[in-house]
């Protein structure tokens, strides 16, 4: 089989001075380093869970509210639909709490 056979190679020099049968090396990529283990989080996973909930929830409720009353007007209007932003609220000051606390 002619085709399979491996070229073969003359030992001239090139012009950067090397012979052609010289094999190039590259340094490794960054991505072949072992990996680095990520930090750990500090604070309280608790209050980043309560604060989490909190935000979301306000948001779910807030959505219901736009959706099932006269929208955006309905609240900024007084009273109870104000609820879902104080609920959102809660939940932002939770979670900046949790990042003081560490």
């Amino acid at each position: 089989m002619p085709g399979l056979q491996r070229p073969k190679t003359s030992d001239h020099e090139d012009a950067w001075g090397t012979s052609s049968t010289r094999v190039g090396y590259e340094d490794k990529p960054a991505f072949h380093e072992p990996r680095k283990a990520p930090p750990k989080r500090r604070g309280s996973p608790f209050l980043r869970a309560i604060g989490g909930l909190l935000i979301v929830g306000g948001i779910a409720w807030a959505t219901y509210v736009i959706t099932s009353t006269e929208g955006v007007a309905g609240l900024l209007r007084p009273g109870w639909p104000t609820r879902p932003i104080i609920v959102g609220a809660a939940g932002l000051m939770i979670l900046l709490l949790e990042k003081l606390i560490r």
